[in-house]
């Protein structure tokens, strides 16, 4: 059975820090950010929650399908909400990136302990997001550079 919870914040760190990052890259500025994170903060963890929900209803009987649903929900939104005052707070945009970018890190490791999993697997966590993110910010820069 799929923890949402888990799925919820792994998905809601990749998607903000790979907007955030891409929207750096592109030089969109501290308002165009915010108004970006706010759209994904509401239509991302519903249509995410949402497919979620129908997978494990068609694969699944289980009474807590609505639960995992519910959870993946929850987590990315509050979590995603942190990215978004991140960005509000901290006056200097690329501190703010930069702030992002350790909650992060700092965000997945301490998830990774407190689920008790082991260091390679926080190490993979890291890996795999290190590339999205950068995949994300050297796509970008591409598109920056050619439609300037």
């Amino acid at each position: 059975m799929l923890n949402g919870t888990t799925f919820g914040f792994v998905n809601g760190i990749i998607t903000m820090l790979s907007l955030i990052t891409g929207m750096y890259a592109t030089r969109v500025n501290r308002i165009g950010i915010i108004g970006a994170i706010m759209a994904m903060l509401i239509s991302d963890p519903l249509c995410d929650s949402y497919a979620i929900y129908i997978a494990q209803r068609e694969s699944n009987d289980s009474d807590d399908v609505k639960n995992v649903a519910i959870s993946s929900f929850i987590s990315q939104v509050s979590l995603q909400a942190v990215f978004l005052l991140i960005i509000m707070l901290i006056p200097n945009l690329k501190h703010a990136v930069y702030t992002c970018y350790l909650f992060g890190i700092g965000g997945t490791i301490s998830y990774g302990v407190y689920k008790n999993s082991e260091v390679e697997s926080i190490i993979k966590n890291l890996i795999g997001i290190a590339i999205l993110v950068s995949i994300t910010y050297f796509i970008d820069r591409m598109v920056y550079k050619f439609f300037k």
